[in-house]
């Protein structure tokens, strides 16, 4: 069993979200991608996904990382778990001064089909920082949503550890 986590804009194998999934489950695996252009993002990926994607049994992802583990759980058909999800990043990553011309590139990365494996989607009540309505349109009839208190920096873990072990489960 192996369970990979998508970090958002800047994570790293060193995030907080991350650290506490290794206490948990220490086989997990980290995917470190190009955050501001998404070809390079794309490849760094798939090269990262290649060797391991047989073995993966959930897909975490968490900010713009919720927008790659939702386009390679589909690609793989993977059970998936979101976290404020970023499905917009050309719109969401506008702050960082990012040119236009990599915003754009994105978009040809979106999905526009659901995953169709199990998927479970964390939403904090007061994120600021990633506007939830697209992926609240897309999943409103699929999934329950799991809301939590706070802000777009994620800290409920009891919540991330019940929806893991719920889409672990056989």
């Amino acid at each position: 069993m192996k369970l990979i986590y998508f970090p958002g804009f800047g994570g790293s194998e060193k995030s907080n979200t991350f650290q506490q999934i290794l206490s948990k489950y220490p086989d997990s695996e980290a995917i470190i991608y190009d955050n501001t252009d998404a070809d390079v993002a794309f490849t760094q990926i798939e090269n990262q996904l290649k060797n391991i994607a047989a073995d993966i049994s959930l897909i975490v992802g968490q900010s713009l990382g919720g927008f790659w583990a939702e386009h390679f759980a589909i690609k793989h058909n993977l059970k998936l778990l979101l976290v404020n999800p970023s499905f917009e990043p050309y719109t969401s990553l506008e702050k960082y001064d990012i040119p236009i011309q990599k915003l754009e590139k994105f978009k040809k990365f979106k999905p526009e089909n659901r995953a169709k494996s199990e998927v479970a989607i964390i939403l904090s009540k007061n994120d600021t920082v990633v506007d939830s309505t697209p992926v609240l349109e897309k999943y409103k009839n699929f999934v329950e949503f799991k809301y939590v208190d706070g802000d777009h920096k994620f800290t409920n873990y009891g919540v991330l550890f019940d929806e893991i072990k719920n889409l672990l489960s056989p």
